[in-house]
């Protein structure tokens, strides 16, 4: 006798119902586990190199079988202002080097570099704040395109120049040597007389400054110094000096100057709008950027930036036990107590000169146009 209509439905329906909560059930695998099945595209190798230049490796296939993190909604903002979204995956950068006996704690820096010498430094705050994941498979692709391969840093809630594509190399500095910066330039004279290069942008040939130059009008650049760029909207971002000492530019004119480039740089992934940049004992400013950075201020009826702010802000140390030195593009200088920086402001002239103006019963001689702010012993 078969079973009532009514019974052969019931066994159906819990059938199913099994089958859906054992499928539930069933651990998701990650898209980054899954071989490409191109032994030579698996064996492709990242470099884990310390600052003394001793050097270990791991190949793809290795990183597919760390513990893998899925970003599911991976998405960034490139400096032209274009959202990339994308869905990762890949093992955390902390598993990779710990695979390998390296404990990520040892170490106050990362440098993550390109195929296409394109560098990021990750400093100990974003190490310490952001999970960073070493992508090996991009919108469910086990193996990457050539613009992304071997792998991708993500770093979540961080902009696009700290998504290194193509990342082959992975450099560990115990240290992020420490800046004394003891002169403070404007860039605009600064680099006066430096032939600009004619730089291609978006159709446009804009002129930009080689940063060579600039470093050659220093007095003291350290090799194992990082170049540090802040933009106006307050985005920092650091290089390996050596990685900026040749072919590398500001692009001082036209849409989105002053903005670094290079031929290693993707577009999207510059600093544009820069206010200040420096390396290990000079910063230099861009004014009219540096007054978007930082709230003006009003001396005798004039808008300018407070000089003692403006130095605080590209890291000059106690500057209210230090002597300065205000010095003209003409040679002419003012000398001036630390904390006497408070009563002088730096205005942009409708004439192009960077001007010094001091409060009324200073004594202080004002400044027609700045080259720099020196301390001095």
């Amino acid at each position: 006798m078969f079973p009532p209509k009514k019974f052969i439905g019931f066994l159906l329906l819990s059938f199913c119902l099994i089958c859906l909560l054992f499928t539930g059930c069933a651990p998701k695998q990650a898209s980054s586990i899954k071989s490409s099945g191109d032994p030579a595209y698996e064996n492709t190798k990242i470099a884990i190199e310390s600052e003394t230049g001793e050097t270990k490796e791991i190949t793809v296939a290795e990183l597919r079988k760390l513990p893998q993190k899925e970003l599911d909604e991976a998405s960034l903002t490139r400096s032209t202002g274009f959202e990339e979204k994308f869905k990762a995956a890949g093992p955390t950068v902390k598993d990779v080097l710990a695979s390998m006996g390296i404990n990520i704690q040892d170490y106050k820096g990362l440098g993550f570099v390109g195929r296409d010498n394109y560098y990021c430094l990750v400093t100990p705050e974003i190490m310490a704040n952001r999970e960073l994941i070493l992508a090996i498979a991009v919108d469910g692709q086990s193996a990457l395109p050539e613009d992304l391969s071997p792998a991708r840093l993500c770093i979540k809630g961080e902009f696009g120049p700290y998504w290194v594509r193509m990342v082959n190399k992975i450099i560990l500095y115990k240290e992020i040597p420490k800046k004394d910066i003891t002169s403070v330039w404007i860039f605009k004279n600064l680099a006066q007389g430096i032939a600009p290069y004619p730089y291609e942008y978006f159709g446009s040939k804009d002129d930009a400054i080689e940063l060579a130059q600039i470093f050659a009008r220093f007095d003291n650049v350290s090799n194992k110094a990082f170049f540090t760029m802040k933009s106006a909207d307050g985005f920092l971002k650091n290089e390996a000096l050596n990685m900026v000492s040749k072919g590398y530019y500001l692009k001082v004119a036209g849409k989105d100057a002053p903005m670094n480039i290079s031929p290693n740089y993707k577009l999207g992934m510059n600093v544009k709008y820069i206010a200040w940049f420096s390396t290990n004992a000079d910063a230099v400013v861009f004014p009219e950027e540096m007054a978007k950075l930082i709230d003006q201020e009003e001396i005798t009826g004039v808008k300018g930036t407070s000089l003692e702010k403006m130095l605080e802000e590209v890291r000059v140390e106690n500057i209210g036990s230090k002597q300065f030195e205000v010095i003209d593009v003409s040679g002419d200088s003012v000398k001036v107590d630390g904390k006497d920086l408070t009563k002088g402001i730096l205005v942009n002239k409708n004439d192009g000169t960077i001007s010094v103006v001091w409060q009324d019963g200073t004594g202080l001689k004002p400044v027609a146009n700045l080259m720099r702010i020196r301390s001095v012993k």
